[in-house]
């Protein structure tokens, strides 16, 4: 039995429409709004429990060229993030990021522990991690072992010391913030600038409008160049740890730090304009 005309015509339309639909399918431009990692593209996690929890990442070479292009072709809009196969953040990129460290959303410690264990299993278990936690509480996991740091705490000395009761002496006093940079740029952060910094003994206080009132314990490095002293939050306790560098210039003191406290400065200068954690500098003069 043949096939009448108009059941013919019917099919051959069909099979056009189908071409095209699929023609139309593969000039589609991939989605370059997203930003997909996943296992194997993570060299190390580190999961940061002190206030919200975070969780910071620091990608294999070729991802953290992979992101950097990604936020540069996407200045100025939102993009996605996805993690593992799952939407992580929708953040709205302003400046191009150079990598390879960056931090994604998580909801809890145990849901950056997950995503640790999905990221950093591609090639071993997780009972075969290098785990180790720093002198600023942040907790670490790689599948490297780790690395040979100067971030130590420094070894008990008595603070009645005479070193140490002249190197607090340089400190001594209340100061105002007359100049704030954040790797090497001049910084207009009014929780930076409003800030003022009270050290007494072994004790420092930061104050400003925006954040509050945090009292830390200081603990010398007596042999450190340049001068370094270790913070311990007293109260509120949740702040952390980490360290500082500070140098008197004539009646000004200057002070520098990563941000969160995250690891140890080696000098007053940035390691680049965008390198991470960034480098915060201050410089003091006494209140008046």
């Amino acid at each position: 039995m043949k096939n009448a005309p108009g059941i013919h015509l019917k099919r051959i339309l069909l099979g056009i429409l189908f071409v095209f639909a699929t023609l139309s399918l593969r000039a589609q431009p991939p989605d370059d709004a997203t930003f997909s990692i996943s296992p194997g593209d993570v060299t190390e996690a580190t999961i940061d429990t002190s206030g919200r929890t975070r969780l910071h990442l620091t990608l294999t070479p070729e991802k953290g060229d992979e992101f950097s292009g990604f936020t540069g072709r996407n200045l100025n809009k939102q993009v996605k993030i996805v993690v593992g196969g799952k939407l992580r953040s929708e953040p709205f990129i302003r400046e191009r990021i150079a990598g390879p460290s960056m931090e994604i959303f998580v909801s809890s410690p145990e849901d950056a522990l997950a995503t640790v264990k999905a990221l950093l299993t591609s090639s071993v278990t997780f009972d075969q991690l290098y785990k180790w936690t720093d002198s600023t509480g942040l907790t670490h996991y790689s599948e490297k072992p780790r690395p040979r740091s100067t971030d130590q705490r420094p070894a008990a000395e008595p603070d009645t010391g005479d070193r140490n009761k002249n190197t607090f002496q340089e400190l001594r006093g209340s100061w105002r913030v007359v100049k704030a940079t954040v790797n090497g740029k001049e910084s207009r952060d009014a929780s930076l600038l409003d800030g003022s910094w009270t050290f007494q003994g072994n004790q420092l206080v930061l104050q400003s409008p925006q954040k509050g009132k945090v009292r830390f314990t200081l603990k010398m490095d007596s042999k450190a160049k340049p001068k370094a002293f270790h913070v311990t939050a007293v109260e509120p306790a949740n702040e952390g740890s980490g360290w500082m560098l500070f140098s008197r210039e004539g009646d000004w003191l200057k002070i520098a730090l990563y941000d969160n406290l995250n690891g140890r400065p080696e000098s007053f200068e940035p390691r680049g304009p965008r390198s991470e954690p960034e480098l915060i500098v201050v410089t003091l003069a006494p209140k008046k």
